[in-house]
């Protein structure tokens, strides 16, 4: 399962950190994170089936997450979840209009975490809990509803807190990412391991965002396999265009 947990305003250091897992089919076609062709202005990852992302950030340093919430009556038809990312990136909207729309069209797609930060502003959204600004400190959101603390993201804000009081961010977060101690059942590891290892589906990559007090963004994002073996690292600094 999805593991997003984002520090603003929490480090006088980093005014925004953000720690990710992707968990996925293997089978899933994805892109490795890179400037997009068709947006000039958006770097992530890209999911190659339905054209949306998870996770990406712009130049002027916006940047969007989503994670599915678990819904066994997904009904067809539905829009992909990663187009939520997609349109507020592409887009001019503040966090909080974005927030207010998505929760009026939320029907149109599965049922969904929504982060959106528009340089200024975090909000979440969701068709499954009421939008909210969340304000300084530490948030985490895995595959659960707004409200329903899993052990996965208990722990890793706790990580997040202890990563806050150290001169560097990027390697302790992937540490932190790379937290396999999951135990007991499947879905009790789902819930507890931050990153999930298995044949069919696990965690696929793990992105650090690091925004640091100069204005400058630095997006790393590690990739693996279905054993949990690295296959790719992707590095990308750049300063925000305001």
């Amino acid at each position: 399962m999805c593991l997003i947990v984002v520090a603003l305003g929490a480090s006088p250091r980093y005014p925004l950190l953000v720690a990710a897992n992707r968990d996925e089919q293997h089978a899933r076609p994805t892109a490795r994170a890179a400037w997009w062709s068709d947006r000039p202005e958006i770097f992530g990852g890209r999911d190659l089936t339905a054209g949306g992302t998870w996770l990406a950030v712009d130049r002027r340093g916006r940047f969007a997450a989503v994670t599915n919430i678990r819904d066994t009556g997904r009904r067809a038809g539905l829009r992909s979840r990663g187009a939520l990312v997609t349109d507020f990136l592409a887009g001019t909207e503040s966090a909080a209009r974005c927030a207010a729309r998505v929760v009026e069209n939320g029907a149109a797609f599965g049922a969904f975490n929504l982060l959106v930060y528009d340089g200024d502003k975090l909000h979440f959204a969701s068709n499954r809990s009421p939008a909210a600004a969340l304000g300084r400190g530490v948030h985490a959101y895995s595959n659960a509803p707004a409200g329903e603390e899993w052990p996965k993201t208990e722990t890793a804000s706790a990580g997040v807190e202890r990563v806050l009081t150290q001169p560097f961010a990027i390697e302790p977060l992937f540490d932190l990412l790379a937290d396999r101690n999951g135990f007991g059942p499947p879905e009790e590891v789902y819930r507890r391991a931050h990153f999930v290892v298995g044949p069919v589906y696990g965690t696929r990559c793990s992105t650090v965002l690091a925004l640091d007090d100069t204005g400058r963004l630095t997006f790393a994002e590690r990739s693996f396999d279905s054993s949990g073996r690295l296959v790719d690292d992707v590095t990308q600094t750049f300063s925000l265009v305001r």
